[in-house]
């Protein structure tokens, strides 16, 4: 099938954008100043100088050390309601799709007043569903004397003898009273390697009968450029248009040699894969009116656009004389359009919003596949649901009210009615429509101004990964999964109670219980003979969360704190081969970072938690600490074939920073000293796992890779 090009031109387009922005912000008149919005009354508010001991940076340094607080970057749903973080931009939801984190990676500290600590069911708020969020307050008005903020670093990074850096610029300009221009450029890397160690056996008595090596080398290059433009035309309107261009240039080379139990040579595999035009762009804009009397309506709109071309070439020696060449061209387009309307409208002890989103994704791919014997003629691999074209339109209309039934009780309800119709076309042609009513109640409980009780209910409904309406196949690991267009979304009943506690400024704690009644559980499921995602039916999911931050002046660290966050879960479903409870397949889901410390990412694993440690050095200027994170093995259970996965040891980080030469923040650090390298189990069964007959094993122990490397490094940080 040939690919299908949405947008021509796109690097016109985004000059063209750039351009109008400037426009926009040099034609803006004289008009009210761009000061903070008053904190919300329910607010713990933190002031700028709350977190100077710090030593931060950018307003990610800051959120980081909320109290008992955890940024999420959102959920991955369809359109843009439902994708919301808990951040708040003073006082709105940035009109993107791009990650909270990296959102406040681009904001320079010295531009924020406070942060505001907030009740989900606060009514003044453009996000809903949250237990917590944070409204950071940046400063507009003041910055004429704008600076420009940024970060240079190097590290090395184990097994790969090579180094990596990181660059990040950050430039707000006034360009008029009314209006503002945020710019933001970062090139990070990843020069890496891993080394894949393999012992294969033979039935369940564990036969030896070879092993493998693997080399990995790859080399991640990516830019990230984006602008924001803020302008108040009128003290009744705002429009905020952000802008933002990401292209990669990834490639990955791979050397594995298979030998036999007497090292006898039995395979080499050399391995290449390109890939070409790899960029993202996403432009998002909103425009607010005020209507007076606490009235305001808001029109939002997204725009984006992604493409992947992605080249394999493998030279596979089977040894004494079999030489075969594959390769593997696979072209990916897609992209999403979004436009969202909202009223609200605050009277007395009610706050009530209605709305209306239209939302368009699609996404187009290509897969060809070639065998060639030396000497021999080109041979296309026929796959299976290899080209597809997934496009999906979608409506939904929401409404919702926030009830302050009285200062401690505020109660919250609300109803979105989603349809869309999804067509897939290709190898397969297919077309479906759904209808979706998702209901959501709400109850907030001040017991005082410090302590609250959460009760939440809501209908949830997953979004759906296109990839996945496409088959792929891994060479080197030799698995397919088979394109699905039957897939559908996951649904759940979602019942959480959360209570939160400060104690002090520096000292609180948040507990959360939660049970989901999931249907049509998305997992791996069977279809002729073929691995492929899919839906296997209800099941459950329940667990409890901790998270909290204490100083630690009762031990004798008068300026040392300590954070953590801590799940535990547990997932069930009957398996459809065996017909047996187990729990959820999972996903590789990678942790992430915040402020250079690892954040909690468990995803459906049974269990995961987060330690950091800092002790702020006064005397000297400078602060140390140490970050311990562990999560839980994962499995996928396929038709023949059971995935098992695990890291013994937790991953121990290791920083000191220190601001004594001036006028810059100088970081080492020492990321993963304990080395933890992942043990991957791969078992296949005779027939399918029902059968329990195991067939043979591979044992694998992955060193390297983003998790499973030392890194050692360094980076400067201030402005000028």
């Amino acid at each position: 099938m040939k690919v299908r090009e949405p947008v021509s031109g796109a690097s016109h387009r985004a000059l063209s954008l750039a351009v109008l922005m400037l426009g926009l912000a040099s034609a803006a008149q004289a008009a009210p100043s761009l000061t903070p919005p008053a904190p919300a009354s329910a607010a713990t508010t933190f002031q700028a100088a709350f977190f100077t001991p710090y030593n931060p940076v950018t307003a990610a340094d800051m959120v980081g050390r909320v109290p008992g607080f955890e940024l999420r970057d959102g959920d991955d749903r369809r359109g843009f309601g439902a994708t919301a973080g808990n951040l708040l931009i003073n006082g709105e939801r940035p009109s993107t799709k791009t990650l909270s984190s990296d959102l406040l990676k681009r904001i320079p500290a010295s531009s924020v007043v406070r942060i505001d600590l907030l009740s989900g069911s606060d009514a003044s708020v453009d996000v809903r569903g949250q237990s917590q969020m944070v409204n950071v307050i940046v400063s507009q008005a003041a910055r004429q004397d704008a600076s420009t903020t940024y970060t240079v670093g190097a590290r090395h990074i184990q097994y790969s003898n090579r180094i990596g850096w990181v660059t990040q610029l950050s430039r707000t300009f006034t360009l008029a009273p009314n209006a503002t221009l945020a710019v933001d450029f970062q090139s990070p890397n990843l020069l890496g390697r891993g080394v894949v160690q393999e012992r294969l056996t033979n039935g369940a008595a564990a036969i030896p009968t070879g092993s493998r090596l693997q080399l990995q080398k790859p080399q991640n290059i990516g830019l990230t450029s984006s602008a924001n433009l803020r302008w108040r035309p009128g003290p009744s309107d705002s429009v905020n248009l952000s802008l933002q261009v990401a292209p990669t240039w990834n490639d990955l080379e791979i050397v594995q040699a298979e030998v036999s139990p007497t090292n006898a040579p039995r395979q080499l595999l050399l391995g290449q894969t390109d890939y070409d035009r790899n960029y993202t762009v996403e432009f998002g804009g909103d425009w607010e009116h005020r209507l007076g009397s606490g009235a305001s309506i808001k029109l939002i709109t997204l725009v984006s656009n992604s493409s992947v071309d992605q080249h394999d070439r493998f030279e596979i020696q089977t040894f004494p004389s079999s030489f075969l060449t594959r390769t593997q061209d696979r072209s990916t387009r897609g992209g999403e359009r979004i436009v969202r309307g909202q009223f609200k409208w605050q009277a007395a002890a009610h706050a009530l919003e209605v709305g209306a989103e239209g939302a368009f994704n699609y996404r187009d791919t290509t897969l060809d596949i070639t065998n060639q014997l030396r000497g021999g003629p080109v041979v296309p691999l026929a796959l299976a649901v290899s080209d597809a074209r997934v496009e999906e339109t979608r409506g939904e209309v929401f409404a919702s009210d926030i009830w302050t039934v009285n200062p401690r009780l505020t109660l919250e309800a609300g109803l979105n009615v989603e349809v869309s119709r999804i067509t897939q076309t290709g190898d397969q042609q297919k077309e479906r429509s759904f209808q979706f009513v998702k209901p959501r109640v709400s109850a907030v409980y001040a017991f005082n101004p410090k302590s609250s009780l959460r009760f939440s209910l809501q209908r949830d409904v997953a979004q759906l990964d296109f990839a996945e309406f496409s088959s792929a196949i891994d060479f080197v690991n030799t698995s397919t999964i088979q394109g699905n267009p039957n897939l559908a979304p996951e649904k759940a009943w979602k019942a959480r109670i959360e209570w939160e506690r400060q104690f002090a400024a520096r000292k609180a704690m948040t507990v959360a219980v939660f049970a989901d009644k999931v249907q049509d559980v998305h997992d791996l499921v069977d279809i002729g003979g073929f691995d492929a995602y899919g839906n296997i039916g209800d099941g459950t999911r329940i667990g409890i969360e901790l998270r909290g931050s204490t100083p630690l002046t009762a031990i004798g660290l008068p300026n040392a704190e300590l954070r953590f966050n801590g799940l535990y879960q547990r997932t069930r479903v009957t398996d459809p081969i065996t017909g047996e409870d187990r729990a959820f397949s999972i996903p590789l889901e990678r942790q992430g970072t915040a402020a250079g410390a690892p954040v909690l990412n468990a995803g459906n694993k049974p269990w995961a938690y987060v330690i950091n440690f800092r002790d702020n050095l006064p005397t000297l200027s400078s602060a140390w600490g140490v970050s311990l994170v562990q999560w839980a093995g994962r499995e996928e259970y396929r038709r023949a074939e059971l995935y098992e996965y695990d890291r013994a040891k937790p991953r121990l980080d290791l920083f000191f920073e220190t601001t004594a030469v001036k006028p810059v923040t100088i970081r080492i650090f020492a990321n993963n000293l304990l080395g933890a390298s992942e043990e991957r189990t791969r078992t296949f069964f005779k027939g399918s796992r029902a059968s329990g007959v195991v067939d043979r094993t591979e044992l694998r122990l992955f060193k390297g890779g983003p998790e499973g490397s030392r890194a050692l490094g360094f980076q400067v940080s201030g402005r000028f």
